[in-house]
This record gives C-alpha cells, structure tokens and sequence, in this order.
C-alpha cells in the first residue's frame, strides 16, 4: 500500500472505486484510498470523467445562490421580460460573465466596482434560490471559483448574476454600451434558442 495524502495513512490501493459526479457516481479503476476514499485523479482520469459527465443532457450539479429580495426580484423581472425562468436566466447570466465579460481588459476593476455597487444597492436578508446546472458550466464556473478564490461554487453564480443584473438595469455607467447590448444580445439569443 502507498501513502494517503488525505488521511497521512499507509492506505492506497488500486481497484475498483466510485467518485461522486454531481448528483451521478462514475464507477472505475484507479488508485484510492481505503480509508479515507478519496480517489487520485490523474490527467487521465479527470479526462475520462469529463467524457463521461458531458454525455447527460440532464443536470447534475446544483447550484444555491443567495440573494436578497431586491436581487430576486429583479432576477424575476428580467427573467420575464426575456420570457425565461428565474434559472435560465441565472444560468444565462453565469455563462456570459465567465465567457465573455472576463475578456475584457479591465474586467479586475470593472468586478470590483460593479460588484460593489450591486451589494450597495442590495442589502438584507438573502434567500437561496437552487439552481440546477449540467457539467460542462459546474466545470467553468469551478474554474472560475479557484481562480478568483471563491470558497464556493455558487458564489460565482451569485457574482455573475449581481454583475449582469446591475448592467442590465443600466445602474453602472463604467460598463461599456457595447458590452451592455452585447449582454442584451446574448439573453435575447438563448430565449430564442429555449
């Protein structure tokens, strides 16, 4: 047996194991402990793993934003307005401020004050809204999440959908108008697309 990284014990083996993928459990062979089950996840592994997540259509992770109730609301009359669920909308939000917005040159600083004004303007009592997410978006906003050292997955949601409620409600000027119609765009599309 080798030594366990996790537990510090004498205790990985090779054989047969599960690892939990969202709601979904990817059976194999692979190193693991016996203790502690935590499973060595090779470059290899993690590539059979993800061919096998990005084969559900169905969502397997889950997502709990909180928001206050000014935010929801907001997220709820937008989510109208382009004819989506609160969700969708979410997911929407997400998708765009991880592909699109972090491109831009200035996105540390534009984060910084976008952020600042949406908590300013929505303060109090938060509420979790669950979120069902497939594993293609869990992987990039994880991604994202270790890069800005996030402690959870759902904080990048609840910063992405901030960011975009904020630039849809036309409440920061230091947003580009062509970022803003490029937002519209992209909501506008994926409810055309649903």
């Amino acid at each position: 047996m080798e030594f366990c990284i996790y537990c510090e014990t004498d205790s990985m083996v090779f054989g047969k194991t599960k690892i939990k993928v969202g709601r979904e459990t990817f059976e194999t062979e692979a190193e693991h402990c016996k203790k502690c089950k935590k499973v060595a996840i090779s470059p290899k592994l993690q590539k059979e793993i993800d061919e096998w997540a990005l084969q559900f259509t169905k969502s397997i992770f889950e997502l709990q934003p909180y928001f206050t109730k000014d935010m929801t609301n907001k997220i709820c009359f937008f989510a109208n307005k382009f004819n989506l669920s609160k969700s969708e909308l979410m997911k929407v939000c997400t998708t765009f401020y991880i592909l699109e917005m972090t491109k831009i040159k200035n996105f540390k600083t534009l984060r910084i004050e976008v952020l600042a004004e949406a908590q300013k303007k929505h303060r109090g009592d938060r509420t979790k809204i669950c979120v069902p997410i497939k594993y293609q978006l869990f992987k990039k906003v994880g991604l994202y999440a270790n890069v800005w050292n996030l402690e959870y997955e759902s904080n990048v949601m609840e910063e992405a959908v901030q960011f975009c409620m904020t630039v849809l409600d036309n409440q920061v000027a230091k947003v580009e108008e062509s970022k803003k119609q490029e937002l519209v765009h992209f909501v506008e599309n994926h409810a055309l697309a649903s």
